[in-house]
């Protein structure tokens, strides 16, 4: 139990470090198609306009960016509530989208923790946030977001680590990332103790979960749809370098050298497993759940 909470410890003080994947072209693109097709769908539902705009676990603001770029020039700016549990994350944000958003409000807080007023917001949008989280929290979180919501509005989030993101064929870039990090420990001496903690954002939960969860928490599920995006060595390095993704992958050893291990192992293991572009640049597709829900 102490080296569980021990690692939980760790991961908690993580270092902001969102902001690099977030700005690349990969992330842009999913997340674009993503706030795309639940704007068509808002239209279908006769949505006209928003006043109120929740954004949670905000990280750089990109979510927030694409949303107002999507949505049609009739309806009018709404505001904007910025929640992340990192404050560096929140003044990234705020920076970010001061230009883009007339009323914008910083809330500092996890969604576990959050308070804001009962049925204040037309939508709340979570981007490739809810898998850091346990069951147990994901339910609470997503029945305070139902809280938070006007009736009949919309919870938008998507995910891209949940069982079907890796297709089958993309199995082996995985494994040997794994095991050519686990060489780079061995090769520097480090080792691993003994640990049966694993991160909640390793565990990939099936698209069923997900539906049945919104239902769970009290909303109608309207979409649930799948997105393909090619990862190029700069996104996979990023990916590779958030701490739970590391803890996850390299179990029991040291965060700081998981997340190295983990990094360093992209660029040989993506030239022998990794499809080409037309550029001869290497990739490996990975699929994102959109999930579109009523309250």
């Amino acid at each position: 139990m102490q080296e569980t909470h021990k690692m939980k410890e760790e991961i908690t003080k993580e270092d902001y470090n969102y902001e690099p994947f977030a700005d690349t072209e990969e992330y842009r693109r999913v997340n674009r198609e993503c706030i795309n097709s639940w704007v068509e769908i808002m239209k279908q539902k006769g949505t006209n306009g928003l006043e109120g705009v929740l954004d949670v676990a905000t990280g750089a603001g990109t979510m927030v960016q694409l949303v107002f770029d999507s949505l049609p020039e009739s309806w009018k700016k709404a505001a904007v509530l910025c929640l992340d549990q990192s404050s560096e994350a929140l003044k990234l944000a705020q920076s970010k989208l001061e230009k883009t958003v007339d009323k914008l409000k910083l809330v500092h807080s996890s969604i576990e923790d959050m308070t804001i007023p009962d049925q204040s917001v037309d939508i709340a949008v979570w981007g490739n946030g809810i898998h850091y989280l346990s069951a147990g929290d994901q339910l609470d979180s997503i029945k305070r977001i139902r809280r938070a919501l006007k009736p009949g509005g919309f919870l938008f989030f998507n995910t891209a680590f949940y069982e079907e993101a890796r297709p089958a064929e993309t199995l082996p870039f995985y494994r040997t990332q794994v095991k050519t990090a686990v060489q780079y420990m061995r090769d520097h001496g480090i080792k691993r103790q003994k640990t049966d903690a694993k991160t909640e954002a390793a565990k990939f939960l099936p698209r069923a979960y997900y539906e049945s969860l919104v239902e769970e928490a009290g909303f109608k599920l309207v979409d649930a749809k799948e997105f393909a995006v090619d990862m190029h060595k700069e996104a996979w390095e990023y990916i590779s370098a958030f701490q739970q993704y590391a803890a996850g992958a390299l179990r029991g050893y040291p965060i700081d050298d998981a997340v190295n291990a983990m990094r360093d192992s992209v660029g040989p293991d993506l030239a022998i497993h990794g499809h080409r572009d037309k550029d001869d640049s290497p990739y490996i597709t990975r699929k994102w759940l959109a999930i579109s829900a009523q309250a």
